[in-house]
Formats: structure tokens, C-alpha cells, sequence
């Protein structure tokens, strides 16, 4: 059976960087797997550059909204790190690549995902969005309570299980294509991986740490860690 070696990180923490590049140097992987699909490691090598017009014809004005806010979100945060959002990513792959490793884009296509996106009701949107300005403004923790979190750092493991369970329960059709079905998509993508390599870094949001784990396991693979 192959070892496979879980990162999670925070996409704009300066920590990510660092275990990343720890990691890969440390366990010496054959394969660098990645959560990223083509599409989306083309946007972070083109810095972002899309067709706004064009993805709003394809997702619909109340979808691409919401994809639109997410991202300055992300990017309003990653400044304050001085991070771009998934420049872990990014190392992870370059690191590869100087290595000659095998690289792994194991994510579902975003196509697919921003569709699925698309079907879920208004209602939920709505409510993505509010709970979204709530917490910038301070009325709503999703952590549970009012904690300061360091950018640079990849919060607790507690904190990061709260906001999960939290956002399963207050968003349940978001969680499961954003979480749940990527988490099936990405462990099946490593699961044929194992066919052929015996020793996979994999770098993924800290948000999908566990049930990528839990499906690991349950599948057979008993050789999942964590760095």
C-alpha cells in the first residue's frame, strides 16, 4: 500500500508555504498531488486573468455574484498576508517540477462545481452571502466565539472542526458539493495514484483534512499521516 501524506493548509497563510516546502523535503515523495484541478492552476498562473462576461453567461448574474464576492474576499485576506490565495499550490508544483516528481491535479473540475453551485436554491445564496457580511462586521462567529485568528497561521485543529460543522449545519448544500463530493472526487483521483506510486504528498485545504482521512481509511488505505 502507498503512503500518503496529508497537508492542509490555509490558502493564504505564510505557514502553508513553509510546510509545504518542509514536507516535500522531508518525506521525499515520487508524486505531489494538488488541490487543484487544470483550470483553476492555469488562473493562479495567469494571476487570475477570466472573462468575468463569460463566466456570468455560463453560471447566471445571482451565482457569479456570489463567485465574485468569494474571490475578493479571499484576495482582500490574502493581502493582508502579503499571500496570494493558493500559493502553496503553486509551490508545491514548483517544487515537483525542480524534483522531476510526479505532479497530480486530483480536484474536480471547477466547470462542474461552479454548475452544481449554480442549482442550489436562492435562499441558501442569500443566506452564504449574509452569514458572509456578518461576520465581517462581528455579529456572527463562525469559530463559535469571538477568537482572534493569525492570517499567517493555520488556525487550530478545534477551531477549524467548529467552523466545519457550522458551515455543514447552517449551508448544507454548499457543504456537500464544496466539501463532501470533492472530498469523494479526490480520494478516488489518490486511490488510483497508489496504483503507481508508493510514497504521495498531498496538499489540500485544511477543511477537507478529515473526511478525505476518514474515506482513506475506510477504503483500505492504511497508511494516511499527517504533516
Amino acid at each position: 500500500m502507498p503512503k500518503i501524506i496529508l497537508v492542509p493548509t490555509s490558502h493564504i497563510a505564510k505557514e502553508s508555504l513553509r510546510r509545504v516546502r518542509e514536507t516535500i523535503e522531508k518525506e521525499k515523495p515520487d508524486c505531489v498531488a494538488v488541490e487543484l484541478d487544470m483550470n483553476r492552476y492555469w488562473y493562479l498562473e495567469e494571476q487570475g486573468r477570466e472573462s468575468a462576461i463569460g463566466m456570468m453567461r455560463v453560471l447566471g448574474v445571482p451565482t457569479f455574484l456570489l463567485y465574485w464576492i468569494l474571490r475578493k474576499f479571499q484576495t482582500y485576506f490574502g493581502k493582508k498576508t502579503g499571500i496570494l490565495p493558493g500559493s502553496e499550490m503553486v509551490k508545491a508544483i514548483e517544487m515537483a517540477k525542480e524534483r522531476g516528481l510526479c505532479i497530480a491535479l486530483i480536484d474536480q473540475p471547477i466547470q462542474i462545481t461552479l454548475l452544481k453551485i449554480r442549482m442550489i436554491p436562492l435562499p441558501e445564496k442569500a443566506k452564504l452571502l449574509w452569514l458572509l457580511m456578518k461576520s465581517v462586521l462581528g455579529l456572527v462567529y463562525p469559530f463559535g466565539k469571538e477568537v482572534r485568528v493569525n492570517l499567517n497561521e493555520l488556525p487550530p485543529k478545534n477551531l477549524i472542526d467548529h467552523a466545519m460543522n457550522y458551515f455543514e449545519k447552517e449551508l448544507p448544500n454548499f457543504y456537500r458539493i464544496l466539501v463532501s463530493e470533492r472530498n469523494e472526487v479526490m480520494v478516488r483521483n489518490l486511490k488510483e495514484l497508489g496504483k503507481r506510486f508508493e510514497r504521495i504528498v498531498c496538499v489540500i485545504g485544511a477543511g477537507h483534512e478529515d473526511g478525505m482521512r476518514h474515506l482513506l481509511e475506510e477504503e483500505g488505505t492504511d497508511k494516511v499521516s499527517t504533516a
